[in-house]
């Protein structure tokens, strides 16, 4: 009972506060018009205040401060609806075409022409399947017929070598030891029916760009058989283009980052033919010096005799690879890749390609989506 009295007092000295502190009200007092001085009635109270002006130029900045984030609110929308599109694109269909822009045509051609050797509708041709992606980088303006006849020289000058050696044209060794020597060798060879004597210069290593950095086509067989230098791409594709005229037997093979040339003798025994140092090499000497395990020797990705249709294959692959730095990445290199895998399912070149395009791809939706 005490509590409650205790409280009621509380509450009671509370109410007492706010009525103490509380703003007194007027009493509402009924609207009249305002007087208005007529005939110049001095009484009536006069505006003495200037008029109140708009100032015009602060209106039109705060227009074109509005006008300008509005243009930036429609360009953010339109730039966020862009990206949207293109990563949407990305992700299901890959990188836009380059189909329309000129000289893709020519890759395009050569990959009909490719595809149609790998399937047997027409002979496989090491030298054309050379050609064909070399002349499509270059827009289609090498002449096939200009191609051969340089090929064409360097097979007759073997053949006129087995003849000043008596040695037997049909021989497999003997053909192959032609084209090495030819090679990798300064000959005198006498030309058959005259007393001229012609001198050929072996091949030279491209020390200062064996990596096509200054000239991307510094590693195409066509420019090697004009600068008579070369590395360990075109000198190999070189040899097999010969010995596919001459009719004797080769193989290209693969280490890590190199090509080298595999023949056999009458024994069946293999011998690597090392074009770029002018020499003849054990598998030894590839498995130390380019630290190639026991598992991919058992599953033929290096080491391995490569056969012509393989051989065609990674020509496929580089098809996609020069349109790459040609153009930039779509869906035309991992066509190229995929088929080329399919002929060559030991080709590292068309796995690499096909990895880089993915890398690439990923990274790009990575981007997008930030």
């Amino acid at each position: 009972m005490k509590e409650l009295i205790l409280l009621l007092f509380v509450f009671s000295n509370c109410c007492l506060r706010l009525q103490a502190q509380s703003p007194v009200v007027s009493t509402p007092q009924p609207w009249t018009f305002p007087r208005v001085a007529v005939g110049g009635d001095s009484s009536a109270p006069k505006n003495t205040s200037p008029p109140r002006s708009i100032s015009l130029p602060s209106v039109n900045v705060q227009n074109q401060s509005v006008m300008q984030m509005i243009s930036e609110d429609i360009a953010y929308f339109e730039e966020a609806e862009r990206r949207r599109l293109t990563l949407s694109h990305l992700i299901y269909k890959g990188f836009p075409s380059w189909e329309g822009e000129p000289g893709t045509e020519c890759f395009f051609e050569a990959y009909k022409e490719l595809s149609a050797m790998l399937s047997d509708s027409i002979p496989l041709n090491l030298e054309r399947a050379v050609f064909l992606i070399e002349n499509a980088y270059l827009g289609n303006t090498m002449k096939y017929s200009d191609f051969q006849n340089e090929i064409g020289e360097r097979v007759q000058y073997c053949q006129w070598r087995l003849n000043d050696l008596k040695l037997d044209s049909d021989d497999e060794l003997a053909k192959n030891m032609a084209i090495f020597s030819l090679l990798t060798d300064t000959l005198s060879i006498n030309q058959p029916g005259s007393e001229k004597t012609i001198v050929h210069y072996p091949l030279k290593y491209n020390l200062d760009d064996y990596d096509s950095q200054r000239d991307y086509t510094s590693h195409f067989v066509s420019s090697m058989l004009h600068s008579n230098m070369g590395q360990c791409y075109s000198m190999p594709l070189l040899y097999l283009v010969m010995a596919e005229r001459m009719g004797a037997e080769a193989y290209l093979s693969y280490a890590p980052k190199h090509m080298f040339i595999k023949i056999k003798n009458d024994k069946g025994a293999w011998y690597n033919l090392e074009l770029t140092c002018r020499s003849v090499l054990s598998d030894y000497h590839y498995m130390n010096g380019s630290y190639i395990k026991s598992e991919a020797i058992r599953n033929e990705l290096y080491l391995a005799p490569v056969s012509k249709k393989e051989t065609v294959a990674m020509l496929m692959a580089q098809l996609g690879r020069y349109y790459r730095v040609k153009y930039g990445y779509d869906s035309f290199i991992i066509k190229c890749a995929e088929q080329s895998e399919r002929y060559a399912p030991n080709n590292i070149d068309a796995k690499i390609i096909e990895a880089d395009y993915q890398t690439k791809l990923t990274m790009e939706i990575a981007r997008l989506m930030n």
